[in-house]
This record gives C-alpha cells, sequence and structure tokens, in this order.
C-alpha cells in the first residue's frame, strides 16, 4: 500500500472532491506527472483489493417476484450463499434482476425498496433482488471503495450457484445488474468475473472519486462495456460525485451529464428528497430517473449526439434515437442527450407508436408483457400510477 504521506494526501484530495473543492478535470490534466502519481495511488489500492477479494457471507439478497399462482400477489425471499432455501423459490420460468445500491445505504432503505416494488409492477417477467451489502457500504467511502470486488464477486458467486443448481432452467445470459453509484462498479467486476456473458448492465451514474477522479484507473477497476452483453449508463452528476466517462455500449447523459440536474434546482424538491445538497440531489436523479423509466408510458429517450452544446443547438434532432432502462431495445451503441423536467414523472407521456424503432415493453411468450399479465397486475399498476400522480400533486401543493 501506499506510505503514509501518500494516503494522506490522497484522502484529502477525496474530500475535496467531496466538498466540491477540486480543481477541474481539465485543469489537473495539464499536470501530467501529477495525473500519473494520482493514478499509480488509485490503481495500487484498487489492485490490491482485487487481489484480496473473497466470497462475503454477510451480503444478503433479498428477492421479490409477481406470483402467477397466487393471484398476481408478491412472493419474497433471501437468497444467500450456504443457504439453499431461497435458491428453491426462485420462479424456473422468470429472468433474474440483481440491483446493487451504493456507498453508506443499504437494501431496507425506502426508496430501494420502491425501485424493487416498481421493477416487479412493469416487469414481471423478472425475479427481482436488492443486493444488500450494507454490512461493508457503512464504512468510510475509501474502504466501501475497496469492498466493490467483495461484492461482485459474491454477486457472481450466487449466479454460478444458480446455473450449478438448475443448469436446465437458468442461464448468466438471463441476469440483469443494475448498480448505482459504487453498485454500478461493482455489478461491472461481477459482470467480468461472469466473463462478460450477463444479459446486460445497467449502471446508474457510477462513483467518480478514486475511479475517474482525480485520474481515470484502467477498466478492469471500473465499469466497462467488456462486463456484459450490453451496458447502459446513465450520467448525472459527471465530474463530481459521478463520472462523465463513456463506460457502455449506451451512454445517456440527462442535460448534460451533470450537477445541478432541473429536479435539484427547486428548494422544494430537495427538501422532499431529504437532500440540500444541489451535487448530491444530481447523483441520485439517476436512480430515481431508471424507476421513473419503468413505467413504459413515460419512457427516457436520448438523441445521438456529439455533445450537450450540439444537441441543445438542435444539430442532432434528426439522428437516432435510444431508450435508456430496462424496455431497452439494447442495441444502439453511442452518446445519446435528453432534457428532463423539473419535476415527476420528469418526461413527457408518450404513445406506443411513437415508440417505434426505439424501444418497446419486453416480451413474453411473443406478447406485450401488459397483454400477458394477469388482471389484478394491470390493477396494480393503474393504482401505483394514481400513487405517482398524488404524491407530485402534493409536493406542488407544500412547495
Amino acid at each position: 500500500m501506499p506510505g503514509h504521506e501518500s494516503r494522506l494526501l490522497l484522502s484529502c484530495l477525496l474530500l475535496l472532491l467531496l466538498l466540491g473543492h477540486v480543481p477541474t478535470t481539465e485543469a489537473l490534466h495539464r499536470w501530467s506527472p501529477m495525473m500519473k502519481a494520482f493514478r499509480y495511488l488509485q490503481e495500487t489500492m484498487l489492485r490490491n483489493s482485487l487481489e484480496r477479494a473473497h466470497l462475503n457471507h454477510g451480503i444478503v439478497f433479498e428477492c421479490r417476484t409477481i406470483s402467477a399462482k397466487d393471484f398476481g400477489n408478491e412472493v419474497h425471499f433471501n437468497l444467500q450463499l450456504g443457504d439453499l432455501r431461497g435458491f428453491r423459490r426462485l420462479d424456473p420460468k422468470k429472468k433474474l434482476a440483481l440491483f446493487l445500491h451504493g456507498w453508506n445505504d443499504q437494501g431496507s432503505k425506502d426508496w430501494v425498496q420502491e425501485l424493487l416494488l416498481t421493477w416487479t409492477l412493469f416487469a414481471s417477467n423478472y425475479n427481482v433482488c436488492v443486493v444488500d451489502w450494507g454490512n461493508l457500504s457503512q464504512n468510510d467511502y475509501k474502504s466501501a471503495s475497496m469492498s466493490i470486488f467483495d461484492v461482485g464477486l459474491t454477486v457472481a458467486g450466487i449466479i454460478m450457484a444458480l446455473e450449478e443448481l438448475r443448469p436446465s432452467h437458468f442461464d448468466r445470459s438471463n441476469v440483469t445488474l443494475a448498480g448505482y453509484s459504487l453498485g454500478a462498479h461493482a455489478a461491472g467486476y461481477a459482470g467480468a468475473v461472469l466473463e462478460g456473458k450477463v444479459e446486460q448492465i445497467i449502471g446508474l451514474d457510477p462513483a467518480g472519486p478514486l475511479f475517474s477522479l482525480p485520474a481515470e484507473v484502467a477498466a478492469k477497476y471500473r465499469l466497462d462495456p467488456g462486463d456484459a452483453q450490453f451496458v447502459q449508463v446513465i450520467h448525472t452528476s459527471g465530474g463530481s460525485l459521478g463520472t462523465s466517462l463513456k463506460c457502455g455500449h449506451a451512454d445517456f447523459y440527462p442535460n448534460g451529464g451533470k450537477a445541478p440536474q432541473t429536479n435539484c434546482k427547486m428548494f422544494a424538491n430537495l427538501r422532499d428528497m431529504q437532500n440540500s445538497n444541489p451535487i448530491a440531489c444530481s447523483h441520485s436523479a439517476a436512480a430515481i430517473f431508471f424507476r421513473q423509466s419503468m413505467d413504459p408510458e413515460y419512457p427516457f429517450v436520448g438523441y445521438e449526439c456529439g455533445s450537450y452544446w450540439e444537441f441543445s443547438a438542435g444539430y442532432c434532432d434528426g439522428n437516432r434515437r435510444a431508450r435508456f432502462g430496462i424496455h431497452s431495445q439494447r442495441r444502439a451503441q453511442g452518446s445519446f442527450y435528453f432534457r428532463t423536467a423539473p419535476q415527476q414523472p420528469y418526461v413527457e407521456r408518450r404513445q406506443a407508436n411513437w415508440l417505434s424503432g426505439v424501444g418497446r415493453m419486453a416480451k413474453v411468450g411473443g406478447q406485450d408483457q401488459a397483454e400477458s399479465s394477469p388482471l389484478v397486475l394491470r390493477l396494480w399498476t393503474n393504482s401505483w400510477r394514481r400513487r405517482e400522480r398524488e404524491r407530485a400533486w402534493d409536493r406542488g401543493r407544500c412547495a
């Protein structure tokens, strides 16, 4: 490990990064020797952690799915290394989705549970689980960052165990990994261990400090397109808590991909999110947009463009489009830009015909998911939309 002085320097820089007082990336890149030193220090720490990575039995996979046998009711169960009971409760006819939260979070948080609920509502062909690594993420940022390889290895271990237990029903090519902040890099490492064969990885504003700030580390230490068959990434606080670095096949940059996001400029919104810091609010906007994008009536669609300036100037209006989220067609590659509104649902409601060639709902047995879902699920979905509208109205009334 680096010496005491190096550790102190890196800790001070990290503190400056988190407080928003660090020089810009452009300015740092002019100091080539310093950037090389930072990259060496960052990669040394990450390499040492990667080499010591081991399975962590304290990580719990809390899962839920919509039961096709029990009138559309939700079924809850846990997966954990060394405990086979939960493995038997997975619906073998459904795909598997795993969500990895970020630093200083845990799977029991309300926002995580709301995301899981929404995912099961709008993608009933999935078993959806949160990878609760709160036993590691509750440490300081540096320690939590060094734990992503343990998390990723444990996720890969669970998937390998499922393949061995159910070789005729389960395959890693039917797995979706979604990760927020540090969880995005942990998902990337899990995908790398699985030889890049998982169906897709969805990165939600991958963490910047120690991975692309102050210097950009090698791809093997962070989320990278080679980690899955398809990697899509949304950037909402690039250059601060998140990264602007293109690290997927399709990278989406709402409002330019940097802080402050439009929903983080109003005090009422910040108060509602219990987050008065516009940078931290913008970082968390990635998870908020991801959850909203699950509703197929409100697609988050970006236009391929060379920069946000070009997009804002209207130079890319005729370019190809790509859809972000679980309903993506997973074919488009490039950088995609779009704008969001300050308040929920953040994007316009669109008709199905407008989405032709952009991305539709997932197919189940050759039919649209909504058509194949039970009536109870449809009613539940309508109830969810009504609750979301009421919440948005209450926020406007209390502003």
